[in-house]
């Protein structure tokens, strides 16, 4: 009797890997989303023999198989598939033969596979989550094999009509119902289901105890990886480690339940989360060093107490993502990657950081302000800090450093005076850092690369100057009712300070006066009077005729100074001088005779 049964168990297993062994050569590979951009789309175009890779991302449609197509995801974890129409289910296999289906993780929706009438399918590796009403449902019609599939916290994990559906290797965890049968065709939930694994299924505590269905069922939890970021990788100690029916392709021992044992499991480990990368040496000054940190990847073919895996940090100067193809570390003795072991620490020390130049920002403005102004530029790619330059005569007699910002305020200015303005970029070497995961097999399977981390580390370096911009700071006290404001007597008189006579009289100032002691004298005692003159003429209506009366022949002065060669506006001096005194000696002359008479 021994004997009938170790032969008719080894003739099962024999079957099983014949059939999960023997599969042709795709004719073309045909990818999602490089080749055409929807799973559709490619099965679609597809011809018997041909496979559909799917590439790591999230997908929303509802998709209907094609015989002889298979259709695979790139990583289980990492490709997910929801329908685009809740109520259809999110795959359907409708009288098709000879299909691999592997490797995705299916959310939401009410049904997530349905089979109907379709013969020698092969629904493997795939996890199914949270699916509203069944997440696996098969007629009466159907052949079909699930293998190594996880059912998560779904209402019915499978509905089957057939005792031809076989169940392998699969785990079902938190499910309200985990096998069951359409009332018209009673399957009896034991047959045809083998080596699964069973945990806090509704439908099967007795009295608060799990149970679950078929021959060499295995209770308890799993151990799963990180279900929060849908890993579902085992961790060491997992009740389901070894203990499926047939061989694993990942490490070439007896298979493991759930979505990544038996042959058609994807071997990558799941990737890391980001670095921490922190400053171990010195930011500003040799020697530079980092540390890099991360969490563990805990699949017990990475963190194991008795053959653990191991970590490979990759890093890169300047330039973000792959290839991360640093070499200074270690003053060049640690190209990228470094080996970590199975430590999830690691310092990149004697690091030799260095940057070119950054580009010449645009100043876009300088807007003065009392003793003051506003500098502002746009941002430059890759830098980390700016410099303003100002001064009267150039801009570089004085500099103060920005930070990482767009805009500065340039205090301690006198005003009155004109003073140029441009800016400089500091750029700062920048280390982007990932880090990978390998498992402890013979191929030491690695993972994709972990989300980036950067840190900036070493000299700055300055660019060129940009372009530059002038400015004359002015009082700018705002008086009552004014559209405008800071231009005083003028500007209340004109009413606004953009006018074509508010404008000469300040291009006079910039020109004749603030360039001498003596007009700078008289500029600063206007600045001080004048905005007192500005509210009286702001409140009388009537008296801004007789201030515009009095400023017109200093507008023609003006205009007449800032356009007429040198000598002309010279001679226009004297002329006004003279008739200036030619008036006050006939003044003198009429009072003298007055008074001998």
């Amino acid at each position: 009797m021994i004997k009938d049964i170790f032969l008719r168990r080894f003739g099962k297993s024999m079957v099983l890997f014949c059939a999960l062994s023997v599969r042709f050569v795709a004719a073309a590979e045909l990818n999602v989303p490089d080749d055409f951009s929807t799973i559709q789309a490619a099965i679609d175009a597809a011809t018997s023999g041909d496979s559909v890779i799917v590439e790591v991302g999230s997908y929303t449609e509802n998709v209907t198989l094609k015989s002889g197509v298979d259709v695979r995801g790139a990583e289980l974890a990492r490709t997910f598939l929801e329908p685009e129409t809740p109520e259809d289910p999110v795959v359907l296999a409708d009288g098709i033969d000879d299909v691999l289906f592997a490797n995705f993780t299916l959310i939401s929706g009410q049904l997530g596979f349905d089979v109907i009438n379709s013969t020698n399918l092969e629904v493997a590796n795939n996890v199914f989550d949270t699916i509203g009403q069944v997440a696996l449902q098969i007629d009466a019609d159907s052949q079909v094999d699930v293998l190594n599939c996880v059912f998560w916290n779904n209402v019915n994990a499978i509905r089957r009509g057939t005792a031809d559906a076989q169940i392998t290797n699969v785990a079902f965890i938190g499910n309200v119902v985990t096998i069951n049968s359409p009332i018209s065709s009673i399957i009896d939930p034991n047959t045809n289901v083998d080596n699964c694994g069973f945990f806090d299924n509704d439908d099967l505590k007795d009295s608060g105890v799990d149970d679950g269905y078929g021959t060499d069922k295995v209770i308890g939890d799993p151990l799963f990886a990180a279900t929060d970021d849908f890993d579902f990788h085992l961790r060491q100690d997992s009740p389901f480690i070894d203990v499926g029916l047939g061989a694993d392709v990942i490490d070439n021992t007896t298979a493991d339940i759930g979505a990544y044992g038996g042959t058609f499991a994807e071997a990558r480990p799941y990737p890391l989360a980001a670095p921490v990368v922190s400053d171990a040496g010195g930011a500003s000054s040799p020697p530079y060093s980092i540390q890099v940190d991360w969490s563990a990847n805990l699949a017990y073919l990475v963190t194991n107490t008795v053959m653990p895996g191991s970590y490979r940090v990759y890093y890169r100067q300047n330039q973000s993502g792959p290839p991360y193809d640093g070499t200074d570390a270690g003053n060049g003795t640690q190209p990228s990657p470094v080996d970590a072991g199975d430590s999830t620490t690691l310092t990149l020390e004697d690091l030799q950081p260095s940057v070119g130049g950054a580009a010449a920002p645009q100043l876009l403005s300088v807007e003065p302000r009392d003793s003051s102004a506003i500098v502002t530029w746009e941002a430059v790619t890759g830098a980390a800090d700016y410099r303003v330059y100002y001064g009267m005569q150039s801009v570089d007699e004085n500099q103060v450093d920005a930070g990482d910002v767009t805009s500065l305020t340039v205090g301690g200015l006198e005003n009155g005076i004109e003073y140029r303005f441009a800016v400089s970029a500091m750029a700062q070497p920048v280390y982007h850092i990932s880090v990978t995961a390998r498992d402890s097999t013979q191929n030491k399977n690695e993972s994709a690369f972990s989300p980036e981390s950067t840190l900036a580390i070493g000299p700055l370096t300055e660019g060129e100057l940009s372009n530059e911009l002038t400015a004359t700071p002015d009082v700018t006290t705002p008086y009552p009712d004014l559209p405008d404001k800071g231009c005083f007597v003028a500007t209340a008189a004109f009413g606004v300070d953009w006018s074509a006579e508010v404008q000469a009289l300040r291009d006079f100032r910039d020109r004749f006066l603030v360039t001498n002691r003596p007009g700078r004298a008289f500029v600063r005692w206007y600045y001080r009077n004048g905005p007192a003159a500005a509210v009286l003429i702001a409140e009388f209506d009537d008296v801004r005729p007789v201030v515009r009366g009095l400023l017109w022949p200093l507008v023609v002065i003006a205009l007449f100074a800032l356009n007429a060669p040198p000598a002309a506006f010279i001679a226009l001096l004297l002329l006004c001088f003279s008739l200036l005194v030619m008036r006050r000696a006939a003044s003198f002359k009429q009072l003298f005779t007055r008074s001998v008479g």
